[in-house]
């Protein structure tokens, strides 16, 4: 087996990226499921906008989007990373 090779530090930045991303995502995505789960408890404000339920729904829904865009742009970071290590590594070879 070939020796390892230290992992550059543009690697380490981008894979740190990546989790912190990804874990935010997910953070937005479980509010969101779990605000959606919670709707049918949902009580209009008192002399409230007769579809707060609705804006309210659609708020939640907004977030669990925003959390898959994060999941996803965080695995491409990923993969971005994986790349450019691969690449410096052969360099260095």
């Amino acid at each position: 087996m070939g020796e390892r090779k230290p992992v550059p530090r543009i690697g380490r930045v981008l894979d740190a990226l990546a989790a912190i991303g990804f874990l935010a995502g997910a953070a937005f995505y479980a509010w969101s499921w779990v605000g959606l789960r919670r709707m049918e408890d949902y009580a209009r404000p008192e002399n409230g906008d007769l579809f707060a339920a609705v804006a309210h729904a659609d708020e939640l829904s907004r977030f669990g989007r925003i959390g898959l865009a994060l999941m996803v742009g965080a695995v491409g970071i990923g993969v971005i990373a994986a790349i450019v290590a691969r690449r410096v590594a052969a360099r260095e070879a």
